[in-house]
């Protein structure tokens, strides 16, 4: 299996636990809105507004992302690891992370849009 494969593959398995249709809209909205946020902004910052909305489903976002990150960082479990060993990192794991987020993210977005039908540009709560 490559790795894009297994990205997927984990990525699809993390959009079937979130069964709430509501949930779905705030995950898939962030999940789709998330790599311009990264790019422009930054990992650590991106992560850590995501993080300050307070919502379930984007702490659960965040947490499947961290256990995506696993295979780039054994010690990034969930989304608390994940925002301290980004917060952390020297330059170029800093890179890497935001490779692999980027790579990841991706497929969360894609599956929100094939699985629940979440389009892009929609805003289901995610703005402060």
């Amino acid at each position: 299996m490559t790795l894009e494969q297994e990205r997927a593959a984990l990525a699809y398995q993390h959009v079937q636990l979130v069964t709430d249709k509501e949930q779905q809209k705030v995950y898939g909205a962030m999940a789709q809105k998330l790599p311009a946020l990264i790019r422009s902004a930054g990992l650590c910052q991106a992560l850590h507004f995501v993080k300050s909305r307070g919502k379930a489903p984007l702490k659960a976002l965040l947490k499947h992302l961290g256990e995506q990150l696993h295979r780039a960082d054994a010690g990034i479990t969930d989304e608390e690891s994940l925002c301290d060993k980004v917060r952390a990192a020297d330059l170029s794991h800093y890179v890497w992370l935001t490779r692999e987020t980027l790579a990841s993210v991706g497929w969360y977005a894609r599956l929100s849009r094939s699985e629940w039908g979440i389009e892009p540009g929609t805003d289901a709560g995610t703005k402060p």
